[in-house]
């Protein structure tokens, strides 16, 4: 009986690694972050690598990047992010207010290769987690 016991274990186990070896993706790449609803408003603001727009899960992990920069983010501090070959990062400025709405600058920069996008823009909170592109 023990030795049926641990013969099972061992087979459960060798299962279990196979099971983690054979995908190979979740031990080698970083799952991608769900987004914040507040951050598909930004889609419009991110920079584009060259004239190629960004493959979905980098642009998944520069939405992220973004708002959470300008949700969180402390002043100069880049928000770093990288995804399908492309990385970038996001510095926000000191938060202002115009009118009733708070405001942020934000540099993002993506580089993919030896090519590198800088794009400078503001953003304005809209409600209590959406960030609108301005300008």
């Amino acid at each position: 009986m023990r030795r049926a016991f641990q013969t099972l274990a061992a087979l459960l186990a060798s299962l279990t690694l196979g099971g983690c070896l054979s995908s190979g993706a979740a031990l080698t790449q970083a799952s991608t972050p769900a987004l914040p609803p507040g951050a598909l408003s930004l889609r419009p603001s991110l920079p584009k690598s060259g004239n190629a727009p960004l493959s979905g899960r980098a642009e998944q992990g520069a939405l992220a990047a973004q708002y959470q920069a300008l949700q969180f983010g402390a002043v100069g501090q880049a928000v770093p992010w990288s995804a399908d070959g492309y990385r970038g990062e996001v510095v926000p400025t000191q938060l202002y207010r115009i009118g009733s709405q708070d405001c942020r600058g934000y540099t993002h920069v993506v580089t993919r290769g030896s090519a590198t996008t800088r794009q400078v823009g503001t953003a304005c909170r809209s409600g209590v987690d959406t960030w609108t592109p301005v300008g």
